[in-house]
């Protein structure tokens, strides 16, 4: 088992530092087949995901949120800070779910369905009446764009890596076209400024929020993360937040797959897939510690290998070369069908940029279809 757990931390290394490469991608294409393997990998993953979002732009669903907070820490020179707070926060992360699991054995099992499409209307509600009078109206729009797309590509069936093409080109894309136009300065020296202390209450309320996430379908780590604005005002709090989401919401999710059967993460439906049981509550939270416990210890050396890198390559060709690759990626999994819908969404995602609408608003990509499967074959 703690081999397979170790084969899963390095197929989690690997998709958590390299731009647009999903765990959920190599999940599905069978590259690991046990349940420690595909565990380990998803929970590394959660960890390590955090370093490329933030000093190259390129996030997926669960770390899309965090991107500006994180770039203006680095523009600061605290790009250290960044990797501390999105370690311990994970990690911490993963110690709260152990009580909590007490608490989500008892309610997972009651979900249902309506639960879940009356969650999602009213977190659509939250998201664009959250933004300030005078861009609402174009938060809707953004919502309604992004959910035609998304409606549009999930009822055509005919992309093998849909996620990939929409969460790239709506959240990754247009940070690196923005990032294109400035080199982040040089980077303090040293770890230490941040504490477990400061920031685990702000772990504590990120942990209940992917709890939640891990039982609403298209609840992502981002739409949970963004309920929290409110409670974790300034960079570190609100990273905690976004970061420690990220994480208890695949470790939940695992839990839920359990409990229940059902799949909220890419990981979980490739056990269904290939007929994996998961083992039981306990067991899972031990391996989560234990696999915690490395993947920390890894991001602190892979973070630090990103923070000087960043003094010794240029960044515009850094940003153009991951766009390229980005795009490249797209063709090879979908061709000029996937190359399409990556650069429609990116159109979309830089629009909300512009605008300067919360790009939480993007997320209508899997809310609107999820509300008109629910509310249509009711009427």
């Amino acid at each position: 088992m703690f081999r397979e757990m170790l084969k899963g931390l390095l197929m989690g290394t690997l998709t958590g530092m390299t731009p647009g490469i999903h765990v959920n991608t190599l999940a599905e294409l069978g590259v690991t087949s046990s349940f420690p393997a595909l565990f380990a990998m998803g929970l590394t993953h959660t960890f390590l995901d955090a370093i490329p979002a933030a000093f190259m732009g390129v996030p997926d669903d669960g770390s899309a949120l965090s991107l500006l907070p994180a770039h203006r820490l680095i523009l600061q020179g605290k790009g250290r800070e960044v990797v501390e707070v999105a370690m311990w926060a994970s990690f911490l992360a993963v110690v709260f779910s152990i009580p909590l699991s007490y608490v989500y054995r008892v309610i997972a099992p009651m979900y249902r369905p309506e639960f879940g499409v009356a969650a999602v209307v009213l977190l659509a509600a939250i998201l664009i009446l959250g933004e300030k009078k005078g861009k609402r109206t174009k938060a809707l729009a953004i919502f309604l764009v992004s959910g035609i797309l998304g409606f549009a590509v999930f009822h055509n069936g005919s992309l093998n890596e849909p996620f990939y093409h929409l969460f790239t080109g709506l959240f990754g894309i247009p940070v690196l076209i923005t990032a294109s136009s400035s080199s982040p300065p040089s980077q303090k020296k040293g770890y230490g400024s941040v504490f477990p202390v400061d920031i685990w209450r702000f772990s504590f309320i990120g942990t209940i929020l992917g709890m939640v996430a891990s039982l609403v379908p298209t609840m992502t780590a981002s739409m949970a993360a963004s309920l929290a604005v409110s409670a974790s005002e300034g960079e570190r709090p609100f990273l905690a937040v976004v970061y420690s989401v990220n994480t208890s919401n695949f470790l939940f999710g695992v839990i839920n797959y359990h409990l229940t059967g059902r799949t909220r993460n890419g990981v979980a439906v490739a056990m269904k897939a290939a007929g994996i049981d998961a083992v039981s509550t306990p067991e899972i939270l031990l391996m989560g510690v234990l696999v915690g416990v490395l993947a920390m210890m890894v991001g602190f050396v892979a973070g630090e290998g990103m923070v000087r890198a960043l003094s010794k390559v240029n960044y515009r060709v850094l940003n153009a070369t991951t766009f390229v690759l980005l795009l490249a990626l797209s063709m090879k999994f979908d061709g000029i069908y996937g190359l399409w819908v990556i650069l429609a969404a990116a159109g979309i995602g830089y629009t909300a940029q512009e605008w300067g609408v919360r790009r939480t608003s993007c997320m209508g990509v899997l809310m609107l279809p999820i509300i008109f499967e629910g509310i249509v074959p009711a009427l």
